[in-house]
C-alpha cells in the first residue's frame, strides 16, 4: 500500500524507509525532497527521517526543492523547522559535522606552511594572493592548510605571484 505522498513511486513504504535509515543511500535526497514538498506535518516527516539526518541533508534537499518555485511555501516552513531543530540539537550537544580525520604528512605540512610564511612576509592576505592568481580565497586557505593537494604547475603560479623562485628539493 502506498502512502499519500508516495503515489507516483515504484517504491514501498517500506523500501522507502529503508532509504531514509541511511542518510547516505543515493535516493535518499530525492525521497526526501518527495516528503518534505508534499508533507506539512512534521510528525509524519519525524517518523520516517530522524531529526539528525534531516538536519544534516536539510541544505542538498533545499537545493533541489528550490528549483521548483511552486514549493516556496514549503521550503520556508521546512527551513523554520530545520533552524529550530538546529538550535535544539546544539543545547542537547550533538554535533553535525565530524571534525576532518585528514592526516597530513610533513611534506604537505611543510610547503603548505612556507606558502603562507611567504605570503606574509610579502604583506599580502589570503584574498589578494587569490586575486593574483584568478582564484578565490578559500582555495588559498586550503593550500596553507594542506588540505587542497595542488600541481606543480599551481607551486609555480604561487612562486610567482609571490616574487619567488620554485625549488623542489629530492631528499
Amino acid at each position: 500500500m502506498k502512502t499519500n505522498w508516495l503515489w507516483d513511486s515504484r517504491l514501498t513504504v517500506k523500501q522507502v524507509k529503508q532509504v531514509f535509515k541511511d542518510e547516505n543511500h543515493p535516493k535518499f535526497e530525492m525521497y526526501a525532497e518527495k516528503l518534505l514538498a508534499r508533507v506539512s506535518n512534521p510528525k509524519i516527516v519525524f517518523k520516517l527521517i530522524d531529526k539528525v539526518s534531516f538536519c544534516k541533508k536539510w541544505p542538498a534537499v533545499k537545493k533541489r526543492m528550490i528549483k521548483d518555485r511552486w514549493l516556496k511555501d514549503k521550503i520556508f516552513l521546512w527551513q523554520t523547522i530545520y533552524e529550530s531543530i538546529l538550535e535544539q540539537l546544539k543545547i542537547e550537544g550533538i554535533k553535525l559535522r565530524q571534525p576532518s580525520k585528514i592526516k597530513l604528512s610533513y611534506q604537505i605540512r611543510d610547503v603548505a606552511k612556507q606558502i603562507r610564511d611567504t605570503r606574509m612576509k610579502a604583506g599580502l592576505k589570503q584574498v589578494d594572493l587569490a586575486k593574483k592568481l584568478g582564484v578565490i580565497q578559500q582555495y588559498i586557505s586550503k593550500i596553507e592548510t594542506g588540505r587542497e593537494n595542488c600541481s606543480i604547475e599551481t607551486l609555480k603560479q604561487i612562486a610567482d605571484a609571490l616574487n619567488k623562485n620554485l625549488t623542489i628539493k629530492f631528499q
